[in-house]
């Protein structure tokens, strides 16, 4: 028998190779996404509605059942307004959780809710509960996320919650290996790359929350740690009707796969679903500042419910159009021209006068700086919102941006960045300002154009939500809001960011206001050698596409 001198290194490649393999092997999705209980939930929600007659605005939905006050409130002001679509801005953490717990309570048949993130903390435990009560009263909740960020506990939750007759949960675009995670990305790249990072939720196809905003309590301004700045649109009118049919789409694709296709629980675990959820549990400290305590406090201060139905929003009605990426960017069966980013730039045109760029992620790359800096030079005034490098979630998009400053500053476009410091949203409020120590980073996406067009939604100016991700988000014409929004970015910033300067030799300073006090920084804050250097490496490297 001959004998064979294999090496160690040899071997393990092997071995790797080999484990490679199965694992690949066993990265085939469920054949059928969508089980025969979810297909007859989403027949019930098609059957529970008619489309608009003669009488009804255009492009509106109506309900055959009775209708509740809340839908009763909407259809009269959609009534006077046929072609337009209303529009109110959801600015702090609180009222965006309040907006949604509430509308929850007060929805009679169907909510559809859309995401990326949904956290296992206590902001996405008591969203669930409410989503269950719903259920309990008949109402259809259909729940459509991203698996990316999903832990297997929540898997858990949300296979138990899925349980109900009235509750159907689907996964977009799923890892298959739902326990050891890592191994997603030995197996399953380039396919996992690609997320859905839509955020909507709409009650009654009447009213719908659109924006920044995942589910989780950094993302609702009520984590010790780190919270999110971020911006969300309550919308009535035409436009509801275009984000029911977005979210039909993903939900109907088979990307989208039920979450019982992809979960099974272990055969002894009996738990129900109210009683596995273990981030809701009693205060045993009587923590007046705790998370629950102040979700509690900001609904019961909440008078939305009121608002809606005495018809007091102060709803602003105009134009709008809502863009949204083809579910098919998710595994590129569409040809890139459908992308959002080419809705926008088709819709939205040259700007002539003004640009304004609220964005958490600004990766503008090569042709984008070239792009600013040409409107620049032809005397489009451009002002820029972005984190700093304390303030930043992601490193290596702080790398993405920071190398194009002084380009971009050369061409006369201004530049502020906002610090980790910034002061806290609702500071009056004595629950939320407890919560003030804790670092802020910008998370919302938005940007106004010349003195009429404005943009709310998931949509970062980066390469990633422009060719990778999905993306969606509402066009608003609106002088006043485009207004706002330009003067939002001036010296009445500075105590919130830096506004970044180019120096006559190439320099940079950061300018802000500390304890009434300007400030000027020759370096850039809280950036230290090793941060440099670090910044420094990921700017060579030719990774800019996947930012």
């Amino acid at each position: 028998m001959p004998s064979f001198n294999i090496k160690p290194n040899s071997l393990r490649l092997g071995l790797t190779f080999s484990l490679t393999m199965s694992l690949s092997a066993c990265q085939n999705l469920p054949d059928q996404p969508h089980l025969p209980e979810s297909q007859a939930l989403s027949a019930k929600v098609t059957a529970l509605y008619q489309q608009s007659d003669s009488s009804q605005p255009t492009g509106a939905n109506t309900v055959k059942a009775d209708k509740t006050k809340l839908i009763e409130a909407i259809s009269e002001q959609q009534d006077i307004r046929p072609d337009l679509s209303g529009y109110h801005p959801i600015v702090t953490g609180a009222n965006a959780f309040a907006a949604r717990s509430i509308l929850t309570d007060m929805s009679a048949h169907s909510i559809d809710a859309q995401y990326y993130i949904w956290h296992n903390d206590q902001a996405g435990q008591l969203l669930l509960k409410d989503l269950w009560a719903a259920a309990e009263r008949g109402v259809i909740v259909r729940l459509l996320l991203d698996g990316f960020n999903n832990s297997t506990e929540l898997d858990k939750h949300l296979l138990r919650f899925a349980s109900h007759p009235n509750i159907a949960v689907r996964i977009v675009n799923p890892l298959m290996h739902r326990k050891f995670q890592t191994l997603n990305f030995i197996t399953g790249l380039p396919r996992i790359n690609r997320r859905m990072h839509n955020k909507s939720m709409t009650f009654d196809k009447q009213i719908t929350i659109i924006g920044g905003r995942n589910i989780g309590n950094e993302y609702l301004s009520n984590d010790e740690n780190s919270q999110f700045a971020d911006l969300d649109v309550l919308l009535i009118g035409k436009i509801v009707a275009d984000i029911d049919n977005s979210f039909a789409s993903y939900w109907d694709s088979p990307l989208s796969f039920d979450v019982e296709t992809l979960v099974k629980l272990d055969s002894t675990d009996t738990t129900d679903f109210l009683a596995a959820l273990d981030q809701l549990g009693y205060d045993a400290d009587n923590n007046t500042n705790s998370s629950l305590t102040v979700y509690k406090t900001a609904v019961e201060s909440s008078t939305i419910d009121e608002d809606l139905v005495g018809k007091q929003v102060p709803f602003r009605w105009t134009d709008m159009q809502f863009l949204s990426d083809h579910v098919g960017k998710l595994d590129k069966t569409v040809s890139s021209d459908s992308n959002l980013v080419h809705q926008l730039r088709n819709l939205l045109g040259t700007p002539t006068k003004q640009l304004t760029i609220i964005s958490s992620y600004f990766v503008p790359t090569k042709d984008g700086v070239n792009t600013l800096v040409q409107l620049a030079e032809n005397g489009v005034d451009i002002k820029i919102l972005t984190n700093s490098f304390d303030a930043t979630d992601v490193t290596a998009v702080h790398s993405g941006y920071s190398q194009w400053r002084p380009v971009l500053l050369r061409s006369g476009v201004k530049i502020y960045e906002l610090k980790s410091t910034a002061s806290r949203e609702n500071r009056d409020n004595k629950l939320w300002k407890a919560r003030s120590q804790s670092s802020t980073s910008l998370h919302a996406k938005t940007f106004a154009v010349d003195d009429h067009q404005v943009f709310i939604g998931s949509y970062n100016v980066d390469p990633r939500s422009a060719n990778i991700n999905t993306e969606m988000g509402v066009v608003i014409n609106d002088n006043e809001l485009a207004e706002s929004l330009h003067a939002a970015l001036s010296d009445d910033l500075l105590r919130q960011a830096y506004e970044v300067k180019l120096l006559d030799n190439g320099g940079l300073q950061w300018h802000t206001i500390e304890d009434d006090k300007k400030i000027v920084y020759h370096s850039e804050p809280r950036v230290d050698i090793g941060d440099h250097i670090w910044l420094t490496i990921m700017s060579w490297l030719p990774i800019d596409w996947l930012l």
